[in-house]
């Protein structure tokens, strides 16, 4: 893979390439349930075991990736921590490595595609339409554990990654910052109560482009029902085409020549939005990992509904 390639990969380039010796492909699913009207992650290896890609490892985003100790629920683990997991499933700082989930709408495969850019890996891709794509095609499936040979991965952070509270603060009276909730409309505008934080609305000044807007500009403002009806319909899980991706944050008013800082409830839905930045052009993107989660927990930060 070259530099400054799309961040995504297509099914039939991976179909192509399962063989390639070296490849790494990454299962990385991520579920959650309600208790108490909050959002709990989990992850489900025995999905995984029953039916994958070919090849494919997978690593659990809740219970490896997600660091027990702070305090803001299912923040990224520190360096050591993530090297140590990548190590495990074979992953290099010259592997090639493909990621995918199987939500259609790439989360945990757009966060961990974020982490390995983040720790210093330049070869890593999303597949465009995950498992679900991958299956619409009938491609074919594998099932069973796969425990690959352990390597050492050597993390380099890479600060231009990565946004805390304190640079979204900075940005909020810079007019060359763009902040973008990649959260539901309903969310965004205070008017649900919030499954991944404490108080409802979201960071004052925040463009709003939910992440499935990402696969069909037109499902931003659909139910849950819509939207599984209008992605049966449309016969595809992939990222809306270049052009139509390109209006849609023109629309809302971003510039590839100004920064944008993405975020979600907890980093995953905005992974999916800085995927989609960064597919554009937007160099100067970057995922506040802390999202909604810890912003809302602050009560001495602004909150914004409308």
């Amino acid at each position: 893979m070259a530099d400054h390639v799309s961040p995504l990969v297509d099914t039939s380039w991976l179909a192509e390439h399962l063989e390639d010796p070296g490849l790494r492909i990454i299962d990385v699913r991520w579920k959650f349930r309600e208790e108490g009207g909050k959002g709990v992650a989990y992850d489900d290896r025995a999905d995984y075991i029953r039916e994958h890609i070919p090849g494919a490892v997978y690593i659990g985003m809740a219970s490896e990736l997600s660091d027990p100790r702070n305090p803001v629920p299912d923040m990224m683990v520190g360096p050591e921590e993530f090297a140590a997991a990548m190590g495990r499933l074979g992953v290099g700082n010259d592997s090639p490595v493909i990621v995918y989930d199987d939500s259609g709408l790439p989360l945990a495969a757009a966060r961990l595609w974020w982490a390995l850019s983040y720790y210093g890996h330049d070869d890593v891709r999303v597949l465009d339409g995950g498992l679900q794509q991958w299956k619409l095609e009938n491609r074919p499936l594998e099932a069973g554990d796969i425990r690959p040979d352990p390597v050492t991965f050597t993390p380099r952070v890479r600060r231009e990654w990565i946004a805390t509270k304190s640079d979204v603060c900075g940005a909020l009276d810079e007019p060359d910052v763009d902040l973008v909730d990649c959260l539901p409309a309903d969310l965004y505008r205070g008017q649900a109560v919030h499954t991944w934080g404490g108080r409802s609305g979201h960071i004052p000044g925040a463009k709003n482009i939910p992440a499935i807007s990402n696969i069909d500009p037109e499902l931003a403002s659909a139910s849950y029902a819509e939207r599984a009806r209008k992605l049966s319909e449309r016969g595809s899980f992939r990222f809306a085409a270049s052009d139509e991706l390109a209006a849609l944050y023109r629309d809302k008013g971003l510039s590839t020549d100004r920064e944008a800082i993405a975020y979600c409830g907890r980093g995953l839905a905005a992974s999916c939005g800085l995927l989609a930045l960064r597919t554009l052009g937007f160099s100067r993107s970057r995922l506040y990992d802390g999202s909604w989660a810890e912003w809302s927990a602050d009560e001495t930060l602004p909150v914004e509904t409308s």
